[in-house]
């Protein structure tokens, strides 16, 4: 049964009607009654909120942020919130054979972020060196393009100053988990307890690792008794497609974390670009970019390398993604300012392959 809370004016209102006594005159009333009744309505008033905040802090959706690290999460997820994680990769070193750079030796890059080489290197007789390094700032600003030129913080002798980072780039690097990521992850657990191989279990697992934002598993993508996930790094700032080195991450993950039957694999999904041309009336710059601006939030919303069902679950068997056009049109229709369009590009269905995570691309106007 619903509970009205009283308000603090009713509550206020609720004593002074009963406390005072029938016979009190009206000074009593205003110098003792009034005031008493007033302080006792702030003293109800603060424990039936008192109530309430011990009601919302039950449920991960509704609690305050610190009682979701530090009671729900640790509850329901196995390592609580994710972690910043560092950056790391490879970079060369070129000079005198045979010089050797010290274990520890810190590089920068050009905005002043330094890099570590844990274990320094030795200049080959090719006058090169491959060394391994390692931001010393946990975070995804460490991550770094490949060809992105280093220099030593302090001169080695016979050792240029210049150092290059080797393909595919230093990547890796994480913020750590937003709260609103920690919630929805809290709150999925909630909604599917046990972990006992399905679908969702995987993708919660994939979730595991920083730097990890959407996953998708696939059942028997490969067979039966295999499982392939899909997986994106959409905070990372050079893309949010994983690397061999991330997809290795989140695979060594599973093989630490999973059921011990059955095979396991974590990709990347391939990138499928749409460029889309639409006449638009008015066509207008406001009217472009609220057009522009529902199509991407949509696109982003629906997108998946596989079908999913109604429940937000991957379709069996298993398909590709297809967005009809008549979805895309609807969502231009309630832009704001839109009175009449039409599609002209794509002239039929979005339909993706198994894999194949669909991306707005260029969008062209027309009057």
């Amino acid at each position: 049964m619903a509970y009205n809370l009283p308000t603090l004016a009713e509550l206020d209102r609720q004593h002074q009607a009963e406390l005072p006594l029938a016979t009190a005159s009206d000074a009593l009333r205003r110098n003792l009654f009034v005031p008493l009744a007033r302080a006792l309505a702030n003293a109800q008033h603060d424990l039936h909120m008192h109530a309430v905040w011990v009601w919302r802090q039950q449920f991960p959706r509704l609690c305050d942020d610190d009682v979701l690290e530090s009671y729900h999460a640790p509850m329901r997820l196995r390592e609580g919130r994710k972690a910043a994680f560092a950056a790391s990769g490879w970079v060369r070193l070129k000079g005198v054979a045979g010089k050797t750079v010290d274990a520890d030796t810190v590089i920068n890059r050009n905005d002043g972020l330094a890099f570590v080489m844990p274990d320094g290197a030795i200049i080959g007789e090719d006058g090169m060196a491959v060394a391994r390094t390692l931001c010393l700032t946990p975070g995804a600003a460490g991550n770094t393009e490949a060809g992105a030129v280093f220099s030593l913080s302090s001169p080695v002798s016979g050792v240029e100053g210049a150092v290059e980072v080797l393909a595919p780039g230093l990547s890796g690097g994480a913020d750590i988990e937003s709260i609103d990521s920690l919630r929805n992850r809290v709150d999925s657990a909630w909604c599917n307890p046990g972990e006992v191989g399905k679908s969702s279990d995987y993708e919660a697992w994939a979730l595991e690792v920083a730097g990890v934002t959407r996953a998708w598993a696939v059942p028997k993508a490969l067979g039966p008794g295999t499982v392939s996930v899909y997986f994106m790094r959409d905070d990372d700032p050079i893309t949010a497609y994983p690397d061999a080195a991330e997809c290795a991450a989140v695979q060594a993950h599973f093989d630490n974390t999973a059921l011990p039957f059955g095979e396991h694999y974590a990709f990347a999904p391939v990138k499928k670009t749409q460029n889309f041309t639409i006449r638009l009336m008015p066509n207008t710059v406001a009217v472009q970019k609220a057009a522009e601006a529902a199509i991407r939030a949509y696109v982003n919303s629906v997108a998946a390398p596989v079908k999913r069902d109604d429940y937000g679950m991957t379709a069996m068997p298993i398909a590709g993604m297809t967005i009809p056009r008549s979805q895309i049109a609807a969502v231009i229709s309630d832009a704001t300012g839109e009175w009449s369009h039409e599609i002209i590009l794509p002239a039929v269905d979005i339909e993706c392959s198994v894999g194949e995570l669909l991306e707005v691309g260029t969008l062209t106007f027309t009057g």
